[in-house]
């Protein structure tokens, strides 16, 4: 099995004025450099078709391992406390919950790990984003002369698609989908944008809207003068609590005139807590479940769990990460920090836990580094899944063990 990063003809295709205005105004990818680095390349990842196959196993079983696990927060009110969830945003889940609200588009970040496993390291349940690069980079890559292999990702297309049947669905007509997002942050916006191009290609009102603007006339959920039958967020939901249209929004949720992708029931999914609980619940699952765990999550405990010494006494062996962190914020790799400056984190991260914040420790993962026009260098794998199915990649480059904002994205094709 095996993968590498392959060099096309030229060494900067993006230095190409035609190709990069295509990728700001056709795919609308308009957060293009980090740092006066550009974060996006068109060099593809090339996965051999075994390597492909073992990533969408590992990402199908991963999410619904550790959702089975999740969906206990629903039941039981012990194991939902173990989320630090603020009670409107429980309120907004159990709503979603109840009326069979439970569409999810998910992205698995994967490692591949030196014995050739790929191994969940996060579980994006929420609001997952990748979309414009997901179906830009690889269309510019063959615009760019690369003609081998298939591209497998088809995120915006799905997506779209389902959105389409959730409006039906939920106004039991035609329906108008609301894309709720941080309205001052263009790289939400970005994912938005290309969502509602996706949907009006296919007949569908979709509005770009700041999440507190759907209100309730009588039964109904409206923007302006537009009822609203589907949510598609791009804003974290645990973000909304205080919205003072938040309860107009549970109770549209809650009587089913409305549905959101992702669904506000997978809330306990995207705290990294859930794959914490599915560590610890796996005895209790399914024998499919136990595998898939066993394979394909790393070792992932509560940090309260884990003693401070063992923590300390292994610095290289340990990630402590806080469970609704996101773009790599907060997340503290041992490997990457000295004694020192590993022990001042750790501290802080059991005193936030004990005042109540969620926050897990997880087995450091040792990666294969794979070959690339720039050295070796890891990949951050992204595995699309679209209703527990697999819909495509968004992958990442870096030369060290965390990923955040300014990793190197390229195109994924499969041998």
């Amino acid at each position: 099995m095996t993968a590498e990063v392959r060099a096309l003809g030229r060494l900067d295709p993006l230095s190409d004025p035609s190709l990069f205005r295509e990728l700001t105004q056709r795919y609308l990818v308009w957060d293009a450099y980090v740092g006066g680095e550009r974060r996006v390349d068109l060099h593809p990842l090339v996965l051999s078709r075994a390597l492909h196959a073992a990533a969408v196993r590992a990402a199908e079983g991963v999410v619904r391992a550790v959702g089975h696990a999740c969906d206990r927060a629903h039941e039981d009110p012990e194991e939902r406390a173990r989320y630090d969830l603020h009670p409107e945003v429980l309120a907004l889940a159990a709503a979603s919950q109840e009326a069979g609200d439970r569409a999810s588009l998910v992205r698995v970040d994967l490692l591949l790990g030196e014995d050739g496993t790929w191994r969940a390291c996060e579980i994006n349940a929420d609001c997952p984003g990748g979309h414009n690069e997901a179906l830009g980079l690889p269309r510019l890559a063959r615009a760019a002369g690369f003609m081998s292999g298939e591209n497998p990702t088809a995120v915006v297309e799905r997506a779209a698609a389902r959105l389409e049947g959730l409006a039906a669905q939920g106004g039991g007509g035609p329906g108008a989908v609301a894309l709720l997002f941080a309205t001052a942050y263009a790289e939400d916006l970005q994912v938005c944008a290309i969502i509602k191009r996706a949907l009006e290609a296919r007949g569908v009102t979709a509005i770009l809207t700041p999440p507190t603007a759907p209100r309730l006339r009588g039964e109904r959920l409206f923007v302006g003068d537009t009822e609203i039958t589907a949510l598609y967020r791009y804003f974290p939901a645990e973000y909304m609590e205080g919205q003072r249209n938040l309860e107009d929004v549970t109770r549209a949720i809650r009587s089913g005139r409305v549905r959101s992708m992702s669904a506000f029931s997978h809330i306990f999914l995207q705290s990294k807590m859930g794959m914490a609980r599915a560590s610890a619940l796996a005895r209790e699952l399914s024998p499919a479940d136990r595998a898939d765990i066993a394979s394909h999550l790393p070792d992932t405990h509560d940090l309260a769990d884990v003693p401070r010494e063992v923590l300390l006494a292994d610095r290289a062996g340990w990630v402590v990460k806080r469970a609704l962190g996101r773009v790599g914020d907060e997340v503290h790799v041992g490997e990457l920090e000295d004694a020192a400056g590993w022990t001042v984190l750790v501290d802080d991260a059991l005193a936030k836990r004990r005042a109540g914040e969620s926050w897990i420790a997880q087995r450091f993962i040792r990666q294969r580094r794979l070959p690339t026009p720039w050295g070796p260098r890891f990949v951050t794998l992204g595995a699309y899944v679209l209703d527990g199915q697999f819909a495509g990649y968004f992958a990442r480059i870096t030369e060290e063990s965390h990923v955040s904002h300014d990793a190197l994205v390229v195109p994924v094709f499969v041998e």
